[in-house]
């Protein structure tokens, strides 16, 4: 499964843009500290971290992309460094486990 696949199939709304990079698993955090211990390579991140320290995180992390839950959008500054970085991010108007549940079945 790939990034742009997952949007599809799941109605996501792209924030910014990446490479379509495969998606191996799911992790959802809330907390950097414990993202940056557990999410890793392949991760499709599900998180309402919106801040700039979000994208800092999700590159070292190595995630796929980043799913934004409940309607949440980020600002400018955020979506532009995103873009910058490569990294995906994406937002839903499902819940976290709404969305982790359907991932689960995609992958």
């Amino acid at each position: 499964m790939t990034i742009n696949k997952l949007a599809d199939e799941l109605g996501l709304e792209k924030l910014s843009g990446s490479d379509d990079l495969d998606i191996s698993s799911c992790y959802i955090s809330d907390m950097l500290s414990r993202v940056l211990g557990g999410c890793g390579a392949g991760d499709v991140w599900i998180t309402v971290q919106t801040s700039l320290n979000m994208v800092a995180v999700a590159v070292m992390t190595g995630a796929s992309c980043v799913i934004f839950p409940e309607g949440l959008t980020a600002p400018e500054n955020v979506i532009e460094k995103a873009d910058e970085e490569g990294m995906a991010i994406f937002t839903s108007k499902d819940s976290a486990y709404t969305l982790a549940t359907k991932i689960e079945k995609l992958i």
